[in-house]
């Protein structure tokens, strides 16, 4: 396995699962996508800050509670959770685009190799293609490629 899928996966397991979302930001100009959670452990919160760098591909799904019908019943101070979090190295899912429109055959060259998940309230599922993360103090880069390599393809 990747040297740092252990570690990540480990700080995931210590300081993800199973805690509350207080923030989620996805901050698409800087390529980033920021959680902010807390636990309380005897009487303490707890804090974990998770920002997802270098993010090439997002996708979100919510799963519909009837049928393909979204409701989403919740009020502002009910809880969010992380019921699941995990990195793969060599991916998780390859997302592709396919084309409803004859004329919009191009679309199908759009996709996807995402190598982290997270799933919120045991239903909606982010799937995020990202080079780097940290993990409050904790940096992990080139998880794909080196960064310039990313920026400025030969």
């Amino acid at each position: 396995m990747d040297k740092h899928a252990d570690r990540i996966n480990q700080f995931f397991v210590e300081k993800a699962e199973y805690w509350s979302i207080s923030d989620l930001q996805i901050d698409y100009l800087s390529e980033k996508i920021h959680l902010k959670l807390e636990s309380v452990l005897q009487q303490e919160i707890l804090k974990t800050y998770i920002s997802f760098k270098e993010v090439m591909s997002f996708y979100v799904y919510q799963e519909a509670q009837i049928e393909t019908f979204r409701l989403n019943d919740r009020e502002y101070n009910d809880s969010s959770q992380v019921s699941e979090i995990s990195y793969h190295p060599n991916g998780f899912g390859h997302i592709k685009i396919e084309s409803l429109e004859k004329d919009l055959k191009e679309i199908e060259t759009i996709s996807s190799k995402t190598n982290f998940y997270f799933q919120v309230n045991n239903k909606d599922c982010f799937f995020i293609e990202a080079n780097a993360i940290s993990i409050d103090d904790e940096e992990f880069n080139h998880l794909i490629a080196d960064s310039t390599e990313l920026k400025y393809p030969s």
